[in-house]
């Protein structure tokens, strides 16, 4: 191979990062509303609302992992199901069955990023067991 079929190769590889690198930009996301499975008035609901709205949280998009007001890797690693697209959302599952955890039960969490919404703006919705958090993300 001459050289200058290397040099091509190696600007099209660094062009393939660096678009791949573009696509999976993180998320900062914040909290605007909740929901439980209980109907209101709830008193778990205001508590947590009191806790959680207004609050913000990021997710690498690569590994699926959530910092901040909401998180969803304690003793398990999260699933990314979906990096999203014009025409699909972000989707990262997590689990964590009773015998991983500290034995005092199971838990299961679900983040969907709307990527697929026009403008720079995201809507989310997060489910943490029985409890709903909604928000809006931006790439950063």
């Amino acid at each position: 191979m001459h050289l200058s079929a290397y040099v091509a190769l190696a600007g099209l590889l660094s062009f393939c990062i660096a678009a791949h690198a573009q696509v999976l930009r993180d998320y900062r996301c914040k909290i605007e509303r909740m929901a439980t499975a209980e109907a209101p008035p709830n008193a778990t609901l205001e508590f947590w609302s009191k806790a959680y709205l207004g609050r913000e949280f990021t997710v690498d998009r690569r590994t699926g992992v959530m910092a901040g007001a909401l998180k969803n890797s304690y003793m398990t690693k999260p699933e990314v199901i979906d990096f999203g697209s014009e025409g699909n959302s972000f989707k990262v599952v997590t689990t964590l069955r009773r015998e991983q955890g500290v034995g005092r039960g199971s838990n299961a969490y679900l983040l969907v990023v709307n990527e697929y919404a026009q403008g720079p703006t995201k809507p989310f919705l997060f489910v943490e067991n029985d409890e709903v958090y909604f928000g809006t993300c931006v790439h950063f």
